[in-house]
């Protein structure tokens, strides 16, 4: 049952004195105390809290499971971290990427990083990817969670408070998206934040959704940025996440409230960002790095990621966000401009393109042209793969091209006869044999 209006206020209401009352407490980062740290009692409570919800969450989410990237991005974490930082023998960060287009970051405080392909997909360089790692390690290394729930036990409010109310943010975020015909940006928020209410993620619900507050949000990006200027990161490039934020949240009245915040907050931090490079003119050179290593850099990056934005393309594309699918096929083929997958997809979207509303004959004719094009360059990079021959023989069929139809039909059978599309392949054949379209 949706909210009343009024209990939408309530709740709205109640988030917004949890977030003015909660007063940080002064508490010294884990890295301070280097390898002689030990968790306070209620620290290590907390960290038993955490690790029970993670297992629950990884029960529910899905891992975007490439190794390669997750030794990639602990290379990156491990560049980052301070020596008395990781001189601590009790915590020790983990990187995952879960498979989901919302734009989310956040880290448990014993030292869980989780990452969305969504956001990593919007990254343009190694840099960027940093200002976000950076800005999760300084909530686990300044102890952002701990003090946050004591501030919250002072005011005697709780977390799950927070999480109750912000329930009503992600439910306004859905209706808000969903009525302005944003429908698979709708299902996207609604569920990866229905998914942390719905099964008790409390935590995971603050430190990504809720977040901290602005007080320690604003510590963990200038914590984010001093490990960037020690591990020679530019800095000159922060701003430009925020800015890739803010372009794709759009509306300034939406509520979402993913990793960075809303709208109004993104514009701030790429306000503090720029006062922060003002304020620090050499933070960005702390340990220059050559054009070689940059352009390594550079390559390392794409690599890695160009996969990653293949396949947020292809979730976009499934939930209806063409035009961020498109952008994200042509980011990945300027990566790699031979791989068979982006082409595949390409053409995908210029068939949902061509039935799109308001197409003239014309138009939808030349997407669908495009789309043929594409999928003969897919079978052209790899003919091994049944995918692009099962979806170009399905649209020479629909262009009764029937023999160019059964011949691609059939290759596709017969390069995965037991696939999920099996069925729909072997029956057109069929009914192509019986009619003797096949030539």
């Amino acid at each position: 049952m949706r909210r009343t209006a009024a209990f939408r206020s309530t709740a709205l209401a109640t988030l917004l004195l949890v977030s003015i009352s909660c007063v940080s407490t002064h508490l010294p980062p884990i890295s301070s105390q280097g390898g002689a740290f030990k968790p306070l009692s209620d620290e290590r409570e907390l960290w038993d809290q955490s690790r029970a919800e993670e297992e629950k969450l990884l029960g529910h989410v899905q891992l975007y499971g490439d190794a390669r990237l997750d030794a990639y991005l602990e290379r990156v974490v491990s560049r980052l971290n301070p020596p008395r930082m990781a001189a601590n023998r009790e915590v020790h960060y983990q990187v995952r990427v879960i498979e989901d287009p919302t734009l989310n970051a956040f880290s448990y405080p014993h030292g869980s990083i989780y990452v969305h392909t969504g956001l990593l997909a919007r990254l343009d360089n190694e840099d960027e990817l940093a200002t976000v790692l950076g800005h999760e390690m300084t909530h686990v290394e300044d102890r952002h969670l701990l003090r946050y729930q004591r501030s919250a036990r002072n005011q005697e409010i709780g977390l799950s408070v927070a999480a109750f109310t912000a329930e009503i943010l992600v439910e306004a975020a859905a209706d808000h998206a969903a009525g302005n015909g944003s429908w698979g940006k709708a299902v996207a928020i609604d569920v990866f934040g229905n998914l942390l209410v719905d099964f008790g993620l409390q935590l995971a619900f603050v430190a990504s959704v809720n977040g901290y507050g602005r007080g320690l949000e604003a510590e963990a990006d200038e914590g984010g940025f001093a490990k960037m200027a020690a591990a020679g990161y530019d800095l000159r490039q922060a701003p430009n996440v925020y800015l890739a934020l803010l372009e794709d949240q759009g509306d300034p009245h939406a509520a979402t409230a993913f990793f960075f915040g809303s709208h109004p907050r993104l514009r701030e931090r790429v306000e503090a960002t720029r006062q922060y490079l003002k304020q620090h003119p050499g933070a960005y050179s702390g340990t220059p790095v050559a054009a070689a290593d940059r352009a390594a850099l550079d390559q390392a990056f794409a690599r890695h990621m160009e996969p990653v934005v293949r396949e947020d393309a292809r979730l976009n594309l499934e939930r209806g966000n063409l035009k961020l699918a498109e952008t994200e096929i042509a980011k990945a083929r300027a990566w790699d401009p031979e791989d068979p997958g982006t082409y595949l997809l390409k053409g995908k979207l210029k068939l949902v393109q061509a039935s799109a509303d308001g197409k003239s004959p014309e138009e939808a004719d030349r997407l669908r042209a495009a789309a043929e094009d594409a999928f003969r360059e897919a079978i052209e990079l790899d003919s091994s793969l049944p995918a692009p021959h099962r979806e170009l023989g399905l649209l020479l069929y629909d262009r009764k091209d029937f023999r160019g139809a059964c011949a691609q039909l059939r290759r596709s059978a017969d390069l995965d006869p037991k696939g999920d599309e099996a069925g729909r392949v072997q029956d057109r054949i069929a009914e192509m044999e019986r009619n003797g379209s096949c030539g």
